[in-house]
């Protein structure tokens, strides 16, 4: 019996429709489970739109810069907080042994993730080389954190978040950087997050459009970090150091494609007047 993804949240789908128009892996295959073969097809209708387009180029760079960290890490105990309906563990597990790789988000998205990923080994006849835990996991619950980092195997960490720290307030993500820095403290490692994003004042955000309106709703601009300089400050009395930060992937991007080379070199000169909006580091616990 097909399931009824209804209660996806349209931000998640919103996400994941968009990124399925990019070669990250099973993104396309999840969305058409979802909403059917048509579904891209569709959301393909928006690439004439600069602003969709922009936001392409964002999540998949987002992305990317996450896959180079995590593969310079070396670390086979990987545990990814709040994944949505990214499927990087499942890839991860597809192609490396020896990984233990846990998945975790709410449970109402980890319900639906469960049979997606079911799904998709069947579709695809994967064989799973490494360990693949789907489980819940709300990451400011600091007893079931600890746990959850109790439960893997031995050795080193890379603990991986995107989409996430800018729905938090300095409190919460106090909290979560408490939480990640007994985990490094105990078992080494790193913590990579894309999400060290700083307040600009950019024309997009005045776009009135479904998107903007969840980031208003959300707070997500007030979440931000005031600046990179600010947000290595924070981290610091934390206790979490940045070891490194990801460099550019635009060479691996795969959405490029879609834009005009008129577009990207106006892209390029607002990208020198504005500066950097969002870079991805990994840190360790001092």
């Amino acid at each position: 019996m097909q399931r009824d993804y209804s209660s996806i949240s349209p931000s998640a789908k919103m996400l994941l429709l968009t990124k399925g128009l990019t070669t990250i892996p099973f993104v396309a295959d999840a969305a058409k489970l979802i909403w059917g073969n048509d579904a891209l097809l569709k959301a393909a209708e928006n690439l004439t739109d600069e602003l969709f387009l922009k936001r392409l180029i964002h999540f998949e760079s987002r992305y990317l810069s996450v896959d180079s960290l995590l593969s310079a890490s070396g670390c086979l105990n990987i545990l990814e907080i709040s994944s949505g309906f990214s499927f990087r563990g499942l890839n991860m597990s597809t192609h490396h042994a020896n990984i233990c790789y846990k998945d975790t988000d709410l449970s109402e998205i980890i319900s639906i993730k469960k049979d997606l990923t079911n799904q998709l080994i069947r579709q695809e006849h994967l064989n799973l080389r490494g360990r693949l835990h789907t489980e819940s996991l709300n990451a400011l619950d600091e007893h079931a954190f600890a746990a959850m980092i109790e439960s893997m195997p031995a050795g080193r960490l890379s603990i991986v978040n995107e989409g996430l720290l800018m729905y938090l307030n300095q409190d919460e993500k106090a909290r979560l950087c408490q939480s990640i820095r007994k985990a490094l403290l105990l078992r080494g490692g790193y913590w990579i997050t894309a999400d060290v994003y700083i307040k600009k004042d950019l024309e997009e955000t005045a776009v009135p459009d479904a998107f903007n309106q969840f980031l208003s709703a959300h707070h997500v601009e007030e979440n931000k970090f005031d600046s990179f300089e600010q947000a290595e400050a924070f981290f610091k009395t934390q206790g979490l150091a940045l070891s490194t930060k990801a460099t550019s992937v635009w060479h691996q991007l795969s959405a490029v494609k879609y834009a005009e080379p008129a577009l990207l070199s106006k892209w390029v000169q607002q990208s020198a007047t504005v500066g950097k909006i969002r870079e991805t580091w990994a840190l360790k616990a001092i």
